[in-house]
């Protein structure tokens, strides 16, 4: 099924360039591609300390 989109020309003209610099041969393929670029998570999204080191509890942190 088929549809049609409305944007903004300044929009349009960001498509057209994402077009030619990833050599998509339409507009479907750009925005599938930005859609799954959303979607993904980052490498960011898991902490602000990637290379903090794990956390373990001492025998004198617990309450047993």
């Amino acid at each position: 099924m088929e549809t049609t989109i409305q944007v903004h020309e300044d929009v349009l003209e960001q498509l057209k360039t994402m077009k030619r610099e990833t050599w998509d041969k339409t507009n479907e393929e750009v925005i599938k591609m930005l859609i799954k670029a959303v979607k993904s998570l980052k490498k960011s999204h898991f902490g602000t300390l990637p290379n903090l080191k794990r956390f373990e509890r001492k025998e004198i942190d617990r309450f047993d």
